[in-house]
């Protein structure tokens, strides 16, 4: 049976339309980050992540747009992609775009620090504003 060692949230806006906040062209831009604390972990060790993100794309921008929302292990865009979810757009597409994620981490290797940390990404090959809600959520499993 499995036991639930930790789960937690990240919430940078609950409401739409409650931030406006730049998504630079480009850039991965860190949205949330959640810490769970594996201590008494037994066996394989599973996280469950959800992610959710909305964005205001503005009209008249040139050519398709791409927007990914992706769950990372670690802090850096660089380090381990758990999940991720990619959105195209085309020309004619702007206004407001929800964007979710929902992901598994399976056989997570256990950390000397007893802490598995998790970001959320988002990213736009074109500017737009971040607009709310964000919210990031995980959950630690075991055996």
């Amino acid at each position: 049976m499995s036991k639930l060692l930790d789960a937690r949230t990240s919430q940078n806006a609950s409401n739409g339309n409650s931030i406006s906040i730049l998504l630079p062209a480009d850039t991965p831009t860190k949205i949330g980050v959640v810490g769970l604390n594996v201590t008494g972990a037994a066996g394989i060790i599973r996280v469950q992540l959800s992610g959710i993100a909305a964005i205001d794309i503005p009209e008249k921008q040139p050519g398709g747009k791409v927007v990914a929302i992706g769950a990372i292990r670690g802090l850096l865009p660089t380090d381990p992609i758990v999940g991720y979810t990619r959105y195209e757009f085309s020309q004619a597409e702007s206004g407001i775009k929800v964007l979710h994620l929902i992901a598994s981490d399976y056989n997570v290797p256990f950390p000397a620090s007893h802490e598995l940390v998790y970001s959320l990404f988002l990213f736009s090959s074109e500017e737009c504003t971040r607009i709310g809600p964000e919210s990031f959520n995980a959950s630690a499993f075991s055996d």
